[in-house]
């Protein structure tokens, strides 16, 4: 009877034990597994909420000539296309819906950034904003370099290539961009009603 005794006590010590060494392994795979914590000196992605477009680090030339940065544009709602000077297609139907609305109102500002800056000098943006008599008060034109404006049209989704010498497609994307230059929302070919709701 003590013989059995002993040797059931035995057993179960012998499945205690083996029990304690399995979880200790567990917990220590579940450690190694567990990611390490992220430094504190680590510099976090925007949220899409919080992004501007104005923190893109390109350096512009406008119609005047005057170079300046996109920060340059804050403190007013902006409707901004991505167009080129020589477009027979899509581009004179987005500046006429621009120019739509900037009969209605009064407050926003406007942005043509060109998509050929081989071409688009500020001399030629300069005087394709005297011919469609748009406000230089309000309609700010720019170009920039290649990779400046792949930069920007990355932020903004739009697509774009040459497809001849003289010509590009592209999206037709109109955007709005808040005061702080944040991406309220975007429309193609012509300003929706919620963008006109976005800027009232």
């Amino acid at each position: 009877m003590t013989r059995l005794t002993t040797r059931r006590a035995g057993e179960w010590l012998a499945l205690f034990t083996l029990l304690i060494l399995l979880a200790l392994a567990t917990v220590g795979c579940a450690r190694r597994d567990t990611p390490a914590p992220a430094p504190t000196n680590r510099v976090e992605t925007p949220s899409a909420e919080s992004f501007s477009v104005y923190d893109l680090p390109g350096r512009w030339l406008d119609q005047s000539g005057a170079e300046r940065s996109l920060a340059t544009l804050r403190g007013a709602p902006v409707l901004l296309a991505l167009v080129y000077t020589h477009c027979t297609a899509t581009c004179p139907l987005a500046v006429a819906e621009l120019k739509r609305i900037a009969a209605s109102d009064a407050t926003v500002r406007f942005v043509l950034v060109s998509l050929d800056p081989a071409r688009d000098d500020p001399a030629q943006l300069s005087a394709f904003a005297r011919r469609l008599e748009l406000d230089p008060a309000r309609w700010t034109l720019l170009t920039g370099s290649d990779d400046d404006l792949r930069e920007l049209a990355a932020t903004l989704g739009v697509r774009y290539r040459q497809v001849t010498p003289q010509d590009l497609s592209h999206s037709n994307l109109i955007t709005l961009l808040d005061r702080d230059g944040r991406i309220v929302r975007q429309s193609s070919g012509r300003v929706d009603d919620g963008v006109i709701a976005a800027l009232r």
